[in-house]
């Protein structure tokens, strides 16, 4: 045998082989061990992970970490600084009700009661004057102002007022009414009924009417239209204008105007536009009068109705409103067929 090969195979060599051959096995092992383990434990970081879960698992990492680390206590109040913190704590809800209180007595509370004694809504004049009284009186009062300011009317010596004169001048012709039936039985009758204003009222009064009929045409139709507003209306029967009226010495001048020869003479010597409104308002008395059952004379509104739309028809229309006039005067027509 060769020297060499008897080196080779001595105990030592062999000892260290068998000392090899199990350390590599037992490194392959392991290795295979580790190998397996890694591919066989589940990936958590690939499965998709609900809101719910990271919440609860952050909040219980949190609570693990305060109860690994708790934080320090804080330090003990000395009973002078715990007594001015209570103090501090009972003021605050004193200042915030003080703010409450004064804001609730600063913000106004309607109740019922306050409701009932407030002040009522200023209301529209059509609403606080539904039968339209003040109105007129306060339209005829406006007429007698002007009438008072004017230079012709100041020529007349008209005392104390044109308001004062007036009234008293209507309640005594309205005491002394014209005759009215059997007017043609004598000539005497007829001139008196001619000249009856004259005879009532005088050379001076005439000729003022006249002056104001001719120089007021404008506003004569709205003053009969007041005058008959507070005649009418059962609500205005206290105005001053109206008071002391006598109603059948009205419906007496409108027979008067309507139905004999002195009346109708005295409207014909005025305007078309003053004797056309004298006549409607006569026929609107006789009317009232029938439906109060009053019409004593009889008086039929048939000819007179037919006669005034005829002449509305042809010259009315430079009258205020005489469309109101011809649909009343309509209506009229229709009852009286």
């Amino acid at each position: 045998m060769d020297p060499s090969e008897e080196k080779k195979d001595s105990p030592q060599n062999r000892q260290k082989k068998s000392y090899i051959i199990p350390a590599v096995l037992i490194l392959l092992i392991l290795a295979c061990t580790a190998g397996a383990f890694l591919y066989l434990r589940p990936e958590k970081t690939m499965e998709p992970v609900p809101d719910e879960t990271k919440g609860t698992t952050s909040h219980s990492s949190e609570e693990e970490a305060l109860l690994r680390n708790p934080p320090p206590a804080p330090p003990k109040q000395s009973s002078l600084s715990k007594q001015s913190t209570e103090a501090a704590e009972a003021a605050v809800p004193a200042e915030v009700s003080d703010i409450e209180e004064k804001t609730v007595e600063k913000a106004p509370v309607v109740t019922r009661k306050t409701a009932e004694t407030a002040p009522p809504a200023e209301q529209s004049p059509a609403a606080a004057d539904p039968s339209g009284c003040l109105q007129a009186t306060r339209q005829i009062t406006d007429f007698y102002t002007t009438l008072d300011g004017r230079d012709y009317f100041k020529a007349y010596n008209v005392s104390p007022s044109s308001r004062e004169h007036f009234t008293a001048l209507i309640k005594k012709l309205l005491a002394n009414p014209p005759k009215v039936t059997g007017e043609t039985d004598d000539l005497y009758t007829i001139l008196r009924n001619t000249a009856h204003f004259f005879r009532i009222t005088g050379k001076d009064n005439v000729l003022m009417m006249k002056g104001v009929l001719n120089s007021e045409r404008k506003s004569i139709e709205k003053l009969l239209a007041n005058y008959y507003t507070l005649l009418s209306s059962p609500d205005c029967k206290t105005s001053s204008y109206v008071a002391d009226l006598n109603r059948d010495g009205l419906y007496e001048y409108a027979c008067f105007f309507l139905n004999t020869m002195g009346g109708r003479l005295y409207l014909f010597r005025r305007d078309s536009l003053s004797r056309m409104v004298v006549t409607y308002y006569a026929i609107l008395l006789i009317e009232q009068a029938n439906e109060q059952n009053r019409n004593s004379h009889g008086i039929s509104l048939k000819p007179a109705v037919n006669m005034l739309i005829s002449e509305m028809e042809t010259a009315g229309s430079a009258l205020q409103h005489s469309d109101v006039y011809l649909d009343t005067l309509y209506d009229l027509k229709e009852k009286y067929q």
